[in-house]
């Protein structure tokens, strides 16, 4: 019997690991793609343009007309005409209904029909069944896809990324410097000696 379980626990992680382990790829990629793809140029635009752009407008457009327009209105019709009925509304009708309909309709069912079975359930079926199988699986994952994701990284500096400087710094640095030396630097003084 203790050889048959061990047989249906493995044979259930190899499954799992089958069946979620390119989710959790395509996951991690998806993650490693976000956060150096968009996140940080995004997070740049926002904080140096798009921010001081909307703090102007919000400041200067916006915050007076929602204050003066929306807010102080609607808050003193709040405090004094919608939240006293609202609390009389509360304190005699809502309460004592809410109350009797928990104790003597709710409660019971809740306890009794759906907490009981979903114990039980937990408790001798889904708990094993994550522990045993679903944690090793997501474990496994991990190790995986860390190993995909590094090997990757690998790839894309020694094929793209160091060749693609190295080509930089070979052939159009060099290039542009004496570009920027013998033709532009000469034709601006010559125009400035023009124009002044």
């Amino acid at each position: 019997m203790d050889l048959l379980g061990m047989s249906v626990k493995y044979l259930l992680r190899g499954i799992g690991f089958v069946v979620y382990f390119p989710i959790h790829l395509l996951l991690q990629l998806l993650i490693f793609l976000w956060t150096y793809v968009v996140v940080v140029p995004f997070s740049w635009l926002w904080r140096y343009i798009l921010s001081p752009i909307y703090q102007f407008i919000w400041h200067y457009a916006l915050q007076p007309i929602w204050q003066y327009i929306i807010y102080y209105p609607i808050r003193w019709i709040w405090q004094h005409v919608l939240l006293p009925f609202l609390q009389f509304v509360r304190d005699v009708i809502l309460v004592p209904v809410a109350s009797f309909l928990w104790l003597y309709l709710l409660f019971p069912v809740l306890y009794y029909v759906i907490y009981y079975p979903l114990y039980f359930l937990w408790k001798y079926v889904i708990y094993w069944f994550y522990k045993e199988v679903i944690l090793p699986v997501l474990h496994y994952c991990k190790i995986v896809s860390k190993w995909i994701i590094r090997e990757l990284t690998w790839l894309w500096l020694h094929t793209i990324w160091y060749p693609i400087s190295q080509i930089w710094r070979i052939i159009f640095q060099p290039s542009l410097r004496w570009i920027h030396k013998e033709i532009i630097q000469p034709t601006i003084k010559w125009f400035r000696s023009i124009f002044s």
